[in-house]
């Protein structure tokens, strides 16, 4: 009988598996331990086999599913909201093109510069009216001084001539041509037009006129009313704040 080996009980008429090599049981787990080596013996023992499982090659473990939490990552539209931002980071957006604050003023068209609005007033008030200059200047009042003596005579026909020649401007070219088409012949060269705030249409021969008679208080106050445009949101004179009419820049339709 070997080493560590049990016999078997009293009775039993089976074969010890012990007594012959070949039935004795595999070395492994449960197996007996190897006897230990004789004295003065220089072969180490034999070791013993290792459990079922262990040693030789061991496939490598599964790599990690992607996504995380050992799932595939969601699709792009599954409806989750977006990630919040890293902290110390804010999301502000696409920062908006900046139109300056003229652009910003008016929903009917680009508001016309002051300089444009200057020259269409220059045209009309200066150029087109040197003809009845010249008219007042002849015919005008005129006093004389003869020694301690000092002689006035009145306005004659060239003077009235001249008072017809404003009017007849004035009623053609700044109500009745700019009320009804939105340019007159100054505001036509200069390529700007007046309209209404609301609509963005011409704003009519007789609002014309009163928008004219208004821009008396542009000069009442030392003429500050007409330089309002250089510094205003919408680019208007006081006589636009009262019509609620602005100045586009438009150049007149050939």
């Amino acid at each position: 009988m070997s080493y560590g080996s049990t016999p078997p009980p009293p009775g039993d008429d089976r074969p010890d598996p012990t007594g012959n090599p070949e039935e004795r049981p595999a070395e492994g787990y449960g197996s007996p331990p190897p006897p230990p080596p004789q004295y003065g013996s220089t072969e180490p023992p034999p070791a013993a086999a290792p459990p079922p499982g262990a040693g030789g090659y061991q496939p490598p473990p599964p790599p990690p599913a992607e996504g995380g939490y050992g799932g595939p990552p969601p699709p792009a539209d599954a409806g989750y909201p977006p990630p919040p931002p890293a902290p110390g980071q804010q999301n502000y957006g696409a920062a908006p093109a900046y139109t300056g604050p003229y652009e910003q003023g008016s929903t009917v068209g680009t508001l016309a510069q002051w300089p444009q609005r200057a020259l269409g007033w220059v045209i009309d008030f200066i150029a087109l009216a040197i003809p009845g200059w010249i008219l007042y200047a002849i015919g005008g009042p005129k006093t004389q001084v003869v020694g301690t003596q000092v002689t006035t005579t009145g306005p004659n026909f060239f003077y009235w001539l001249g008072v017809l020649y404003f009017l007849a401007l004035s009623i053609y070219n700044r109500w009745y041509r700019g009320g009804t088409t939105g340019y007159s012949i100054g505001r036509g060269v200069a390529g700007v037009k007046l309209v209404k705030e609301s609509t963005g249409e011409p704003v009519g021969m007789g609002m014309a006129f009163v928008r004219d008679i208004a821009h008396i208080v542009d000069s009442i106050i030392c003429y500050v009313g007409w330089l309002f445009p250089l510094w205003d949101t919408k680019r208007q004179t006081i006589a636009d704040k009262i019509m609620s009419t602005v100045v586009l820049a438009q150049p007149q339709a050939k």
